[in-house]
């Protein structure tokens, strides 16, 4: 199990969602086709089935309140319930994990509705359509031997998981990756840095700076001064995946400064959860955010490539 290496790409990540030909993306070759022309068969007639099942509660439910009768039997929820659960297994077994979480968070909806059944009306179940339509688009994108990143379906998968009531939304819930924390090279550039008070209220201005939403000259030397204190953390860590965690900041920021990656709403907060982090550091707390080291390679992997007249050595690495 490695690290995924950095990939190519378009700046802007809300762009790139959208974007079919990334290096991330499973290809049609590494599937097997047959097994997965029929399980997107049989997953359009399961997921039409749910969807009908949905409506016809709803308007049963409201028929029945109307006559001031009994309310509907849940059975038919769990019942959707049950196929879109097994069309998450399907996808599972087909080795498409990330169309499967847009279905497994479709499921915990149509769940949270089971035990109180008037929270499902004609918006939530177009939510779901939606976010069931936008995976089996990208599974027939796949057998028409198209290479599709799982990020095109992230749109509808954060609808649906607002709706599920999940604590997180992020793009990278959808990146399908085999995590393994790797020693990266030292970065001769970088000036050791400690862990200590002056240290912390330098990245404490620095990233209340970003929050300001500057632009400019002046974002881009707030992004490289970031960028230099976190590599400068990386080199004096001690501890190897501390010092990987500070490494993978200092290249997500310096592919900020340099253009090679948007300034958006995720990396906003990726950047604003490495306060914390330093705090423990300062601590002495030998803890480290496996999630947050994995966003950060998530942002890593979503720049585009340095070109041979640009010095980006951080995220080159």
């Amino acid at each position: 199990m490695t690290l995924a290496p950095v990939a190519t790409g378009r700046p802007n990540l809300e762009s790139s969602l959208m974007d079919s030909h990334r290096a991330d993306s499973p290809k049609a070759s590494e599937i097997d086709l047959n097994a997965l022309a029929w399980v997107h068969e049989e997953l359009r007639r399961s997921l039409e089935s749910a969807h009908k099942a949905l409506r016809r509660f709803v308007k049963d439910h409201a028929a029945a309140l109307d006559a001031d009768a009994e309310g509907v039997d849940a059975a038919v929820l769990r019942a959707a319930r049950q196929q879109i659960h097994q069309g998450v297994g399907a996808l599972e077994l087909v080795g498409l994990p990330g169309a499967a979480r847009v279905l497994r968070a479709s499921e915990a909806v149509v769940q949270r509705v089971v035990s109180k059944p008037k929270r499902l009306n004609a918006q939530v179940i177009e939510t779901i359509e939606r976010a069931s339509f936008a995976m089996l688009d990208y599974v027939g994108r796949l057998l028409s031997g198209k290479t599709v990143s799982e990020l095109s379906m992230f749109p509808q998968f954060r609808a649906v998981q607002e709706l599920a009531g999940a604590e997180r939304v992020h793009p990278s819930d959808l990146w399908d990756l085999d995590w393994a924390w790797l020693e990266l090279p030292q970065d001769p550039s970088a000036s050791s840095l400690t862990a200590d008070a002056d240290t912390r209220r330098r990245l404490e201005t620095l990233l209340l700076g970003l929050m300001r939403s500057v632009e400019g000259g002046r974002q881009r030397a707030i992004f490289e001064a970031i960028g230099k204190l976190c590599a400068g953390l990386g080199a004096g860590a001690t501890q190897p995946r501390m010092s990987t965690l500070w490494k993978l900041a200092g290249a997500m920021f310096e592919a900020q400064a340099n253009g090679l990656l948007a300034h958006d709403l995720y990396s906003k907060r990726v950047a604003s959860r490495l306060l914390p982090q330093f705090r423990m550091l300062e601590n002495g707390q030998d803890e480290v955010s496996e999630r947050l080291a994995r966003d950060l390679l998530f942002f890593c992997s979503r720049s585009t490539a340095p070109g041979p007249s640009l010095s980006a050595p951080r995220i080159a690495a």
